[in-house]
């Protein structure tokens, strides 16, 4: 059983999907670009909390193992310098 990941932050117990019987290759690739996008949004969302909590972007660089480059790509897209 695969673990849904879309609802992390909703209340109550997490939700367990069944695997398709015989998945094909491109089912399998599909499944794993959306946990990877899955995976962005919380990175996206641990890197501004991180700024609005007082962190410098070289200090959630470190913490976070991402680049420098990174932490100030995602501030900026969300608006964030």
């Amino acid at each position: 059983m695969e673990l849904d990941r879309r609802n992390m932050c909703a209340p109550g117990p997490p939700i367990w999907i069944a695997p398709s019987a015989n998945p094909t290759a491109e089912a399998l690739i599909r499944a794993k670009l959306k946990e990877y996008r899955n995976k962005c949004k919380e990175r996206d969302r641990l890197i501004l909390e991180a700024k609005q909590g007082g962190l410098t972007e070289v200090a959630i660089a470190e913490l976070s193992g991402h680049s420098r480059n990174t932490v100030r790509s995602v501030l900026k897209n969300h608006g964030v310098s």
